[in-house]
């Protein structure tokens, strides 16, 4: 029932994994940047490296998928990628238009971040609250070219416009939480407990939001998807969403358990380890999370889409 990659099909996969990387980096970087920062050089820093290092995977992800569609399309081996007739033509086509806003969207991202990064370095002390606007302001405008290029291609781009909203937004959320994973776990190291536990419990109570839009967005989204929920056991596109939303779940639970459990819990260094712990395996679930999802948007689809 599963259909296995073509080697085009594979490379594509992991150009499209690599972009949700980029995206999240610069989506989690930017939301710990502003509110859950401790406000030291050292961290605003390590987060725009982190920024910084994303947009560049992502602009190298585009590049490279977009080279690939053109070897897809003319199937005549690696050279076949570089057929600069069937590039500009492919420009003209939602193809084109999709990895242009997303070329932008990370380039955006990068130059912010490099501009941010030696700002920072300039100062004797943590920037004030300008910057933090700034960079905001910045990585949503980043962030948005990102999340519209999805309303272009791909199955999403050929539904109501109700739907290609709710993917903007499934987007957003997705790519806010798994972003924001690495900066907590490098803030977990902190000597100071008592701020960690009070910066991981402001972020607990946002994720609420987060994650019921993320719900939410994923819900409308399958309603005009499948035509009928027996396509969950019957089809390889709704097996691997039975699967995604398993994984879903499971990240779900290591989250509840950090905000009701261990964040309050967060006393002594014992505990502090097993915080990492945790969130080291919510990295890994997302991991698996974008897999399947790359595996959703290149290899399979819906029926009828």
């Amino acid at each position: 029932m599963f259909s296995f990659p073509t080697t085009w099909e594979f490379a594509s996969l992991v150009c499209k994994l690599f972009l949700y990387f980029g995206a999240a980096s610069i989506a989690g970087g930017s939301l710990c940047l502003w509110l859950y920062s401790d406000g030291s050089r050292r961290t605003v820093e390590r987060n725009l490296l982190y920024i910084m290092l994303g947009s560049l995977l992502g602009f190298q992800a585009v590049i490279a998928n977009f080279l690939i569609q053109i070897g897809l399309v003319n199937n005549h081996g690696l050279i076949a990628m570089f057929d600069w007739t069937m590039a500009s033509l492919l420009l003209d086509t939602p193809l084109g238009d999709m990895s242009v806003a997303r070329l932008l969207g990370f380039v955006i991202a990068f130059v912010a971040s490099l501009r941010l990064l030696r700002t920072t370095r300039q100062l004797t002390r943590g920037p004030g609250q300008t910057f933090y606007r700034l960079q905001m302001l910045v990585y949503s405008l980043a962030l948005l070219l990102l999340a519209f290029s999805f309303r272009v291609g791909g199955h999403i781009s050929v539904l109501p416009l109700t739907s290609q909203v709710a993917i903007i937004f499934h987007f957003m959320a997705f790519a806010l939480w798994i972003g924001s994973l690495y900066p907590l776990l490098m803030s977990s190291h902190s000597d100071d407990l008592a701020s960690l536990q009070l910066t991981l419990k402001r972020f607990g109570d946002g994720a609420i939001a987060i994650v019921t839009a993320l719900l939410a967005a994923g819900t409308l989204m399958l309603w005009e998807l499948l035509d009928s929920w027996q396509e969950f056991i019957t089809s390889a596109y709704g097996i691997a969403l039975l699967i995604k939303f398993s994984l879903v779940l499971a990240i779900l639970g290591l989250a509840v358990v950090n905000k009701l459990v261990l964040v309050p819990r967060l006393n002594r260094e014992a505990n502090a380890n097993r915080l990492r712990i945790s969130i080291r395996q919510e990295m890994g679930l997302a991991i698996a999370i974008l897999m399947t999802t790359s595996y959703l948007s290149t290899i399979v689809g819906p029926a009828g889409h």
